[in-house]
């Protein structure tokens, strides 16, 4: 971390289930086919200090994944992206092709992390609440 404090990001990671269906393109998830959805305490455990050792602060896991907390910088370096604060309060990820979204690109993270991860994103800031968003 540089001399000035960064201020901390944080991001949700989704892992790869234990049967292998995706999380896109696929019928809603509901209560009757969570576990078809869900990643083994194994991979998450693992999956859990892979992002520990890349210098991220991590939760513990709920349902199909959990956040991941760090500045901006480390968030950069990892997923090799540049993020762009927004005023309202999200981040916004470029990955070098032009377009910007709040989805971080799994493939480029190192390998000890892209083999746990099936998706990686900053959630959305409101279009309502305080400060007339």
């Amino acid at each position: 971390m540089s001399t000035k404090e960064e201020k901390l990001l944080s991001a949700e990671i989704a892992l790869r289930s234990t049967s292998g269906k995706a999380l896109t393109n696929q019928p809603a998830i509901t209560s009757q086919n969570i576990a078809d959805y869900l990643p083994s305490q194994d991979t998450a455990a693992l999956a859990r200090t892979a992002f520990t050792k890349a210098g991220f602060d991590v939760s513990q896991p709920v349902g199909v994944g959990f956040s991941i907390t760090a500045p901006k910088s480390v968030f950069e370096k990892v997923f090799k992206v540049k993020l762009a604060l927004e005023e309202r309060g999200g981040v916004k990820v470029s990955a070098g092709e032009g377009s910007e979204s709040y989805e971080l690109p799994v493939k480029s993270l190192p390998k000890e992390l892209e083999q746990y991860v099936a998706a990686a994103a900053f959630s959305q800031p409101p279009d309502f609440g305080p400060g007339n968003y």
